[in-house]
């Protein structure tokens, strides 16, 4: 087991032992488990995912929605920071699937590469959370 702490802006949402830690990376996700290699890393908009104990099911992860964020990785501890962590509870799938739709007119309509990129950003995150209000919907069936 590694401890994983998690930390926004708003406070820790969460804070105990995990089996498994799924980051999402430029390249792709990173999976941390205890005794991991150290490691500091930017990590990209989307699905952060916990798994508690090794023979939970996919359908028993928790997880979390990330507006990017900076992951520490020490062999027995990881700690994730980020501005913006939004944990199931604090989604409804109507409401993000709307965010995403306004993103999605963000990036039709940007006039600049900045504007574009900052858009792009908003959409990967909005979909992130899109993405968790809609496992919160199909595990609590």
């Amino acid at each position: 087991m590694i401890h994983f702490q998690l930390v926004s802006l708003t406070g820790t949402k969460y804070d105990d032992e995990a089996y498994e830690v799924l980051v999402p990376a430029r390249g792709g996700t990173v999976a941390i488990f205890e005794d991991h290699m150290p490691l500091i890393s930017a990590a990209h908009p989307g699905v952060l995912s916990v798994r508690k104990k090794a023979d939970d099911p996919d359908s028993e992860l928790e997880n979390f929605a990330i507006n990017g964020g900076v992951v520490h990785v020490d062999g027995k501890t990881v700690r994730f920071i980020a501005d913006d962590i939004t944990t199931p509870d604090e989604l409804s799938e109507q409401e993000a699937a709307a965010a995403l739709k306004r993103a999605e007119e963000l990036v039709r309509s940007a006039g600049s590469q900045t504007a574009l990129e900052e858009a792009q950003h908003l959409l990967r995150h909005s979909s992130a959370k899109l993405h968790v209000a809609r496992l919160k919907k199909r595990h609590h069936r």
